[in-house]
């Protein structure tokens, strides 16, 4: 009888530190190793903000690299090969959403699919009996099944032009923080006062946007952004990371809204490091 109590036990208590323990010890483990000096020279190279971070914010976005890479598993489509540099410039750039926030933030994404170019979609459309079908071409996507696909080709566009309004790699993975509440709206998991400042400005923000669309103005921001919410999100993040200093002198509202939920003042970066 004591033998089948103590096996028991021992089950119990190693479901326990599985579930709750595991992920954490096995991170841990994983950040013993020193970040290889290969991988740090390809981030000096494809992450333009790297090179000038300070130094706690380097280690920060290594230790998160190091763990994407660990844990994410890429996939290359239509014969595309995938090689370190692919997989740290991917890495390096998500990376930079939650440099200063948990990596657990990026727990839910599971699989990385990469085309060589931008890529064609089929997409199916019900409407009551009416069936529509009509084809897209996309340089990047993301599911709240933990899938991001993203076109090389667009990757690389961010890598070599970070003063550009695009980043198709911040755009896709800003969206997943979007998806962290379960629902891609445009309003990353956030509560009491932040929440109600974030709804505000954000919502005044985006109609903002609409209207100088609407009035045929010039806007100030990638006109995709008008979309939905979930896309003023995504080409927010984009500015916030590429051009910060127009971002927050258009709308320094919503500059400070970002620059709390990433915990980061991008403008305050040594931008002048960038290629």
């Amino acid at each position: 009888m004591l033998i089948y109590t103590l096996c028991a036990l021992s089950v119990i208590a190693a479901s326990v530190f599985y579930l709750f323990f595991y992920r954490n010890w096995r991170r841990e483990r994983q950040l013993q190793t020193p970040f290889p000096e290969t991988w740090r020279a390809t981030l000096e190279s494809q992450v333009p903000l790297f090179p000038g971070l300070p130094a706690k914010l380097k280690r920060q976005l290594e230790q998160h690299v190091q763990l994407f890479l660990a844990e994410k598993s890429f996939y290359g489509c239509d014969g595309f090969e995938m090689d370190d540099t692919v997989r740290l410039t991917i890495a390096g750039h998500a990376c930079l959403l939650i440099m200063n926030r948990s990596y657990s933030d990026f727990d839910d994404i599971r699989s990385i699919l990469v085309y060589p170019d931008a890529y064609r979609v089929r997409d199916i459309e019900h409407d009551g009996l009416v069936v529509s079908e009509s084809n897209e071409i996309r340089a990047g996507e993301a599911s709240s099944y933990g899938q991001v696909v993203l076109a090389w080709t667009q990757c690389e566009e961010g890598a070599v032009n970070p003063d550009g309004h695009h980043n198709v790699i911040l755009h896709e993975f800003a969206h997943q923080l979007d998806y962290l509440d379960g629902t891609a709206d445009g309003a990353p998991p956030l509560s009491g006062e932040q929440a109600r400042h974030w709804q505000e400005t954000m919502t005044r923000a985006y109609e903002h946007l609409r209207q100088s669309l609407q009035h045929h103005q010039k806007p100030w921001l990638d006109p995709y952004g008008a979309t939905e919410p979930a896309e003023f999100f995504a080409v927010l993040t984009e500015a916030f990371y590429q051009q910060p200093e127009h971002l927050k002198a258009e709308q320094p509202e919503v500059y400070e809204a970002l620059q709390r939920f990433y915990r980061l003042d991008t403008e305050a970066l040594p931008h002048g490091k960038r290629r």
